[in-house]
C-alpha cells in the first residue's frame, strides 16, 4: 500500500471509481482516507492462462540443433541470404598431390601445379563441374605437359568429360565421392539444412567450437564450426583403393564477403591424414550465369559393370 496526498482532491486511475473494488487485472483501486491522504491498494492478478502461456512460449530456448544451425546461418550472412542463393562459382589456383600413384601406396609427394580452376555449383539442381589444368610438377611418364580435366556432378550421375568432348559415366564409389563433395561447402550444406530440411544433430563442443552431424542425400556429413560460428571443416566417411574406410576432409579458411554472405578463399581438402589438394580463390560469384550444368546423354547411361574375374 501507498499513501499520497491529494489536497482534497478527487482524481480516478485507470478508469477506476473511487472506492470501487478492482476488476480481475485491474492493476490497483483507491480510496480517500479520512486524513485525507489517496490510499492505494496495489492489487496483483494473475495474468490469464493464454497471455502467460504465450509469454513462456516466446521465451522458449532454441535446441542445441537449432542454434548450431541458427549461429552457422547467421556467421555467412542469414538464413534469408543463404535460402535465395542459386548459384556459386569459384575460381582459383592450387595444388593437387598424386596418393596411390606416388612411390609408395600411402605416400602424396609428387605435386601437379592447378591452374584455369573453375568450379561452378547449381545448388538448387544438385549439379556441379569442375574443370582445372594440371601441370605435373615432376618427373612423369607423358612429361611436363598440362592436363585438362573436367568432371561433372549431375543428381546422382557422376561423369568426366574427356579433351575431345566426350562424356564417360563413373562408377558407384566415384558417384558417390562426387555427391558428398557437393556438400563439402559451407554454403550447399547450410543451404541443405535450411531449405531441404537436412536432418542436424549430436551437436558437441570441438575446442572453442562446435561440431554437429548433417544427414544430407549423400549420407552423413560432419561440420566442426570456430567460436563465431564460421566453418572449419566438413568430414564425410568414403573408401579410397589403397587405404580402405577412410575420411574425407575439407577445411575452410580466409573468409571473405561475396555479395553479403562469408565464403572461405583458402580451401583444401585429405583423405584421412593426407591432403589431396589446395586451393585459392581468386574471385568467387553468386548466382552468376552457369550455364547447362546438366550432363550429356552420352553419361546418362548406367555405368558399365566391372569385368568377371577369371
Amino acid at each position: 500500500m501507498s499513501r499520497v496526498g491529494l489536497a482534497g482532491r478527487k482524481i480516478q486511475i485507470i478508469g477506476v471509481p473511487a472506492a470501487r473494488a478492482a476488476a480481475p487485472g485491474t492493476l490497483s483501486t483507491w480510496h480517500l482516507a479520512p486524513n485525507g491522504m489517496l490510499e492505494i491498494m496495489k492489487t496483483l492478478h494473475a495474468f490469464p492462462a493464454l497471455l502467460l502461456a504465450g509469454a513462456l512460449a516466446g521465451c522458449a530456448q532454441p535446441t542445441p540443433e537449432q542454434q548450431f544451425i541458427n549461429d552457422v546461418a547467421e556467421a555467412l550472412g542469414g538464413r534469408d541470404r543463404i535460402g535465395n542463393v542459386r548459384t556459386l562459382t569459384i575460381e582459383g589456383e592450387g595444388t593437387n598431390y598424386n596418393l596411390g600413384q606416388d612411390m609408395k601406396p600411402d605416400a602424396a609427394t609428387q605435386e601437379f601445379a592447378i591452374s584455369g580452376y573453375q568450379r561452378q555449383i547449381d545448388l538448387a539442381n544438385a549439379r556441379h563441374r569442375l574443370q582445372q589444368t594440371r601441370t605435373p610438377q615432376f618427373a612423369y611418364f607423358q612429361g611436363p605437359q598440362p592436363q585438362t580435366q573436367v568432371q561433372g556432378l549431375d543428381g546422382t550421375v557422376a561423369f568426366n568429360v574427356n579433351p575431345a568432348g566426350a562424356a564417360t559415366r563413373l562408377g558407384a564409389q566415384a558417384e558417390q565421392d562426387r555427391r558428398a563433395d557437393l556438400f563439402h561447402h559451407p554454403l550447399s550444406l547450410v543451404r541443405a539444412a535450411l531449405v531441404d530440411n537436412a536432418t542436424v544433430g549430436n551437436v558437441r563442443s570441438e575446442g572453442a567450437g562446435r561440431r554437429a552431424d548433417v544427414e544430407t542425400p549423400a549420407g552423413m556429413m560432419t561440420i566442426t564450426i570456430d567460436a563465431a560460428g564460421l566453418p572449419v571443416s566438413i568430414s564425410s566417411p568414403s573408401a579410397h583403393a589403397n587405404l580402405g574406410d577412410v575420411e574425407l576432409t575439407t577445411t575452410f579458411a580466409d573468409y571473405q564477403d561475396v555479395n553479403g554472405l562469408q565464403l572461405p578463399a583458402r580451401m583444401s581438402g585429405r583423405v584421412d591424414a593426407f591432403t589431396m589438394w589446395t586451393l585459392q580463390a581468386t574471385s568467387q560469384a553468386i548466382d552468376g550465369d552457369v550455364g547447362d550444368l546438366a550432363a550429356p546423354a552420352a553419361a546418362t547411361a548406367p555405368a558399365a559393370a566391372p569385368p568377371a574375374p577369371t
